[in-house]
């Protein structure tokens, strides 16, 4: 998770056209692809193309997942990417999230739909509407093999940083302490069932929503009960949720800005501060 994919200067100078050919023959091999195929054929068809993909490819030991339970931060942490002559910032604030296979992984989906999962959530309208501090705020909650974060997004422009921060921190910790109303409830639950409507009106989406399943080690039924799962969730289990997978005391919150101009703002923002760093924008 703490790698680029495009990785850093240092290693990549490094990279010789044999390291690439190595990669390409450990990896493109069959045991480590997944077909899936939408649209005008059948069965007989898809598989007659699939077996003439495959036989084209290696052989050899599938990749093993290798990636360990994160643990999340402890305390609330901050680092500041300076980048000189910003007039915008990009602020990350970010902890431990979910992960599919959690009993209250659907119930933390709906309650993040009413923090910051739409355009008329909690942030959005507190952070952009009321105040207009930052075009977009979001909260994500994605998923994949392993647990990933539990993350809010926003872009205010440098002056108003340092009080946007402060402000997600309290939207935060009162989502945390106080849950979502009954009337919140019902809006996510109704915005959820009628948007996934278009997640799933191709072809081509259903069948990667089939691959996602896979590739992802989604639970059974993941999406083909989906509108079930997200009728059943209760206000009691949604409020449960967050309590138990959100932490306001445990975060790491990441900012873009000009550290001379912003940073000592930033950093009287937030409450409980442990640990600071600032690293340069172009740094290995």
């Amino acid at each position: 998770y703490a790698r680029s994919v495009s990785g850093q200067r240092a290693t990549v100078s490094k990279m010789t056209a044999e390291d690439v050919h190595g990669l390409h023959r450990r990896t493109w091999i069959r045991e480590n692809l997944v077909l899936s195929f939408s649209g005008d054929l059948d069965q007989e068809r898809a598989r007659a193309s699939a077996e003439r993909i495959l036989a084209a490819l290696g052989q050899g030991p599938p990749l093993r997942d290798s990636v360990d339970e994160p643990s999340g931060p402890r305390g609330r942490s901050l680092v500041f990417v300076d980048k000189p002559e910003r007039t915008q910032t990009q602020s990350l604030i970010g902890g431990r999230g979910t992960r599919p296979h959690d009993l209250d992984h659907v119930a933390l989906h709906v309650a993040n739909t009413v923090l910051g999962g739409t355009f008329t959530a909690r942030l959005m309208n507190e952070v952009r509407s009321k105040r207009g501090w930052s075009y977009g705020a979001y909260s994500s909650l994605p998923y994949d093999r392993h647990r990933q974060a539990f993350s809010m997004w926003t872009f205010p422009k440098a002056s108003d940083a340092a009080a946007c921060i402060r402000l997600e921190l309290d939207l935060l910790a009162a989502w945390c302490e106080r849950g979502i109303t009954k009337r919140e409830l019902a809006w996510a639950k109704r915005y959820l069932t009628r948007s996934h409507a278009f997640a799933i009106d191709t072809a081509s989406k259903r069948v990667g929503l089939a691959l996602d399943a896979l590739i992802y080690d989604l639970p059974a039924g993941y999406y083909d009960d989906y509108l079930d799962h997200i009728a059943g969730v209760t206000l009691e289990a949604a409020n449960a949720a967050i309590r138990q997978r959100i932490s306001p005391e445990n975060l790491v919150i990441a900012v873009v800005g000009t550290a001379s101009e912003i940073e000592a703002d930033v950093r009287a923002a937030i409450p409980d501060l442990g640990a600071h760093e600032v690293v340069s924008f172009d740094a290995d």
